[in-house]
């Protein structure tokens, strides 16, 4: 009798695990058709590409100042010697310093563009929220990016119906991405 009863609570148990319902989307594919993302991304290039140029014409002194230091070194005298190949040094090390503040690992640029993307993404994340309220989805899972999707049903991509809630055309989109998603699920 115990076994029948654990056999039933178990059954029962069970049931409500595999009654989950999952859903997909591909936040790649969305963001490159959001119009917002697309000023963002444009803005942070724009500035990453200033401030490259700004480093490249510190490194084109920097050769112009070595090629100048070559041309004359024979002529000078070891204190001067010393003293420009200092100034090259200390314009190589500030020039290495920008790059790393501008360019590095948490640098500027790196916070620029996740300060300016946080508002499109919790744009998106809220879209995904509310779809998967009115799907009935308990876990959205997202097919772009490190998370490997290797099948999805497309009853169960909601990327169109994303796109739909951030107003965006899903039919007329940018074709960055080199998936298109399925159409979602007829009700």
């Amino acid at each position: 009798m115990k076994r029948i009863l654990l056999a039933v609570v178990f059954l029962t148990l069970s049931n409500g695990v595999f009654a989950q319902k999952f859903g997909v989307i591909d936040s790649q594919f969305i963001f490159e058709n959001m119009p917002d993302y697309q000023a963002v991304q444009q803005e942070v290039d724009a500035t990453s590409q200033q401030w490259q140029k700004e480093l490249d014409e510190m490194y084109a002194k920097i050769e112009k100042m070595y090629d100048e230091y070559r041309a004359k070194e024979v002529l000078l005298s070891k204190e001067e010697k010393e003293r420009q190949q200092t100034n090259i040094m200390n314009e190589e090390r500030k020039a290495k310093e920008l790059q790393k503040k501008r360019f590095g690992y948490d640098g500027e640029l790196f916070k620029m563009r996740e300060e300016k993307l946080r508002p499109v993404q919790e744009k998106l994340f809220t879209a995904i929220e509310t779809v998967s309220k009115e799907k009935l989805v308990n876990l959205m899972l997202d097919k772009a990016g490190a998370a490997t999707v290797l099948y999805v049903d497309s009853r169960y991509d909601f990327t169109k119906d994303v796109m739909l809630k951030l107003g965006i055309d899903p039919n007329k989109t940018s074709g960055g991405s080199t998936s298109q998603p399925p159409a979602p699920p007829k009700k």
